[in-house]
Parts: C-alpha cells; structure tokens; sequence
C-alpha cells in the first residue's frame, strides 16, 4: 500500500533521483529541475500505518516524536514512489508526484485569485437550472465554481414554495440555524423587527457583523417580488471596493485592516450580540479575504480622540463606495430565483418599495463557508481534479 498523502501540487513531475545531505535530501526531477526536501519534514510527512493519516485525522506521529537529527538510511526511487528506510528502521513511502510538489521548499498549494466584479455582473453570473443542481453533481459543481469565482451564483426554476429552499440549500451543505431560526421568511409588515422586514431602501451591507463568526453563504429564495414596484436587489462586490479604497485612499483602507470596528444587536430580552473586528480582513500575503460590514449594526465605536475621525471617514469612504452605482449590480427578482452569495464578500442591498401595491416574500437560510467550500473541494477531486487542492479565501476571519 503507498503510504503518502493524497495531495500533489507538482503538475505531473516526478522525482528521477533523491540522495541523502544530512538535514536535507536532494531531489532532481525528470524534467530537469533540481530541489530540496528537509529530512525532518519527510519524516514527519509519512502516513503509514504506524504514523496515521493526516486527511481523516487518525493521526499518532506528532511534530515533537521527530527529533532534529532524524537521518534516512536508505533512499529508493521507483517508476511511482519513493521508499525511505530511516536510522531507527522505520519504513516510509511516498508518491514521486507528491515529493516532486514540495522539493525546493515549495509553497504547497497555490492561492484561489478572486475573479472581481461591478456593475457589470450581468454577463458573468452563473445561472443554474433548480432541477439540476438538485439532480446533478456536476451541475452543482458549476454553480460551487462559479460561488467561488465570483462569490455568487442565480438559481433558476426554483419552485416558489416554501419547502424548496431548504432543498436546494442543502444541496451546498449543513443549513445553519440562528436566533433567528433555520429557514426564515422576510415578508414586510408595519410591526417589523429587522430592516428586512421594512419597505425601506436599505445600503448594501453584509449580514450579521455583530456574530464572532458571521453566516458564510446566503440564500434569498423569492416567493413573492412585486417586481415593478421597486424592492430590486442591490449586490456588491466586497473584494472589488476594497481594492478601490486600497488604490484611492490606502491610509483609509490601512485603518479598516487594523483598527477593530464594534457591531451590536440587541433585541430585549431575548439576545445581545456584540463583536470587534476588522472590516477588511487580510491573509498574511496582504490579499483581501473577507468583509464585515453593516452600517446599521454600527455601535459607537472606541478610540483615541485623535484616532476616531480617521476612523469614522474610512467608513464613509466605504460607505461612498458600497453606494455608487457604478459598483452595483442590480437585479430585480423574480419568483422562483435565488440568489446564492458568499456573505463574507458580496454585500446586498435593495432599494425601497411600496408595500401597499404588493408583498414582497422572500425566504432565506446561511450555509457555514467551510461547508460550501468543503463541497466544492470534493466535487472538484471529481470533476476537475487541479483545482481540488488550491487556497480558497476563507472570510471575514479577523
């Protein structure tokens, strides 16, 4: 049985030759390159038996069983595999593939680069049939592609009944519930509780900053629309307007990465969620991975008083930017669409409507985005098996 872990990241490489240096193990390819593994990590990288396997979590060699003078005793290469037997007899076995993705010290598996969008998601949006993502893996897999490209997707043909929601939704993973339940309908009514459930135009925004750990995927499945009576959908790209203000106004944008912004909500009683973080989350290549923001959920913020009205303009200068059309994509719903979108980097809005002409009904429930994320990853291991391994932007996190 070949003892290595399942992933590659060497693009059809193989390992030709690989000889013992002490601490390192020199490796030559057989297309010509030459590289180097650590032999403390290829020890460390065995999942035999013995060891455990990373992937499931049975693992039993730990980080601190592998001392800094580990040495091989024996190297061996064949067609698929690289066999080591080390100095205490201990037998490892690796894919040549899998080594010749990490020789040279590489950086494992590439970075996801978010495809950025404006008002001009028209004519890139993924549309997918109800039928067959609830049918069909592959055409799952298409609208997962397209959620992780653009960081949203329109299902169409979606009964306009209440049960399909959690049908289809289920269908990209575990539906969360929240206070708030685990399907719930915006229908607007005089007593509301939430703006949702208002007629009022509402700033794109994303939903729940005030949860440590906001909902990661959003469903809006329209039941009802009144379409022509306003109520159209106003939809952000997070990542593209924080570019913007990265380019335009970078001392702005540094403030939104580092200065932790406070969002509450409160109902009587019943909860009260308050949460710090920045609204601009990076990863540690300085790339945009996440946005949390809602302007009504804004408490009053703490800082020094030298501080508060930098931090005060670079909301507004996000503000600005999140309401210029130019950055909107606008979309009147119809009954019977759905809108699925990352709620950690597409904001969603709507303009006002007239609630005595019509009601407007939507049903909606989150998806954690490690569950979407996790079921795109395994379809894609199916059906495009290159892009299974690479790193997808994980959120508002910080």
């Amino acid at each position: 049985m070949l003892d290595t872990p399942r992933h590659s990241t060497a693009n059809g490489e193989l390992v030709r030759a690989i000889r013992n240096e002490g601490d390192r193990i020199a490796v030559d390819l057989d297309n010509g390159r030459t590289g180097g593994l650590s032999t403390r990590w290829l020890r460390l990288a065995c999942e035999c038996d013995v060891c455990g396997d990373t992937a499931s979590g049975k693992r039993w060699l730990t980080p601190a069983d592998v001392p800094v003078e580990v040495r091989t005793a024996t190297l061996d290469v064949s067609a698929a595999e690289v066999s080591v037997v080390w100095d205490d007899g201990h037998v490892s076995r690796y894919g040549s593939e899998f080594l010749a993705g990490h020789a040279g010290g590489g950086s494992g598996p590439s970075r996801f680069q978010p495809q950025l969008w404006s008002s001009d998601l028209s004519g890139k949006l993924g549309r997918f049939a109800f039928d067959a993502v609830v049918e069909d893996d592959e055409a799952l897999f298409g609208s997962l592609r397209a959620l992780r490209d653009h960081g949203i997707a329109m299902l169409t043909g979606v009964p306009a009944e209440t049960e399909a929601t959690a049908r289809v939704a289920g269908r990209y993973g575990p539906i969360r519930e929240t206070s708030y339940g685990k399907v719930f309908d915006l229908i607007s009514r005089p007593d509301a509780r939430v703006a949702g459930e208002t007629a009022r135009a509402q700033i794109p925004h994303t939903d729940e900053p005030f949860r440590y750990s906001p909902p990661g995927f959003i469903f809006f499945h329209a039941i009802r629309t009144g379409a022509g009576t306003g109520g159209t959908s106003l939809m952000v790209d997070g990542f593209h307007v924080a570019e913007l203000m990265r380019k335009n106004s970078a001392e702005l944008f540094g403030l939104l990465t580092r200065h932790g912004v406070t969002f509450h909500r409160e109902h009587a009683g019943e909860v009260f969620f308050s949460a710090e973080a920045h609204v601009i989350s990076l990863d540690a290549a300085g790339a945009v991975t996440g946005i949390r923001y809602n302007d009504r959920c804004l408490a009053p913020q703490a800082a020094p008083l030298d501080r508060i009205d930098g931090l005060i303009e670079a909301l507004a200068e996000l503000t600005r930017l999140i309401c210029d059309p130019q950055n909107q994509f606008q979309h009147q719903l119809q009954p019977g669409e759905v809108l699925v979108f990352d709620n950690q980097r597409v904001m969603h809005g709507r303009s006002a409507f007239d609630p005595t002409l019509a009601v407007r009904h939507l049903r909606s429930c989150n998806i954690d985005r490690d569950g979407v994320h996790s079921a795109f990853r395994t379809l894609a291991r199916r059906f495009a098996p290159d892009e299974a391994e690479a790193v997808l932007y994980q959120g508002a996190i910080f």
